[in-house]
């Protein structure tokens, strides 16, 4: 990488670089300016950018947090997610299970993409309610709308 290239990287992927550099190819910080093609000055500057810091011991690039509540709240947002996961564990592994049968129902991105219209159907109501609380226990992350609009698409190109 030039140096130009690196200056124009935001300053999480520069620390990621070169960190890299740092661990994989063994660089102390002069050979990683060098291998840059910039002053060592310039580099540690450079670095500094967005508080981080170079831990010796470490040998790597670290983000410097002022404030300990920042902490926390990243903490706070770890056990909050791994008590979702936890709970949610069975219904994960099925999406899962489903998508490595290729037996889930997939979105076309087109669907999102195209302008909105709104139509009115006339159907049996049972067979409406069996297709919505198949939707809701099958794929309750997916809107019926979109897969309604889905199945129109996926009509349409087998009957083309």
């Amino acid at each position: 990488m030039n140096k130009d290239k690196f200056l124009k990287l935001n300053n999480k992927d520069r620390v990621t670089f070169v960190n890299d550099l740092l661990k994989n190819k063994a660089f102390d910080l002069q050979q990683v300016a060098d291998h840059i093609g910039i002053k060592y000055s310039t580099f540690t500057k450079v670095m500094q950018e967005d508080d981080f810091v170079y831990i010796k011991r470490e040998n790597q690039y670290y983000k410097f947090v002022r404030d300990e509540n920042a902490i926390s709240s990243a903490e706070n947002f770890e056990n909050e997610l791994t008590a979702f996961l936890n709970e949610n564990l069975d219904t994960l592994k099925s999406m899962i299970d489903k998508h490595k049968r290729n037996d889930d129902f997939t979105i076309d991105k087109k669907i999102f993409a195209s302008k909105l219209s709104t139509k009115t159907f006339r159907m049996p109501e049972e067979l409406y309610q069996q297709f919505v609380r198949t939707c809701e226990k099958e794929f309750p992350h997916l809107k019926i709308q979109d897969i309604i609009a889905q199945l129109l698409s996926d009509f349409t190109d087998k009957y083309k």
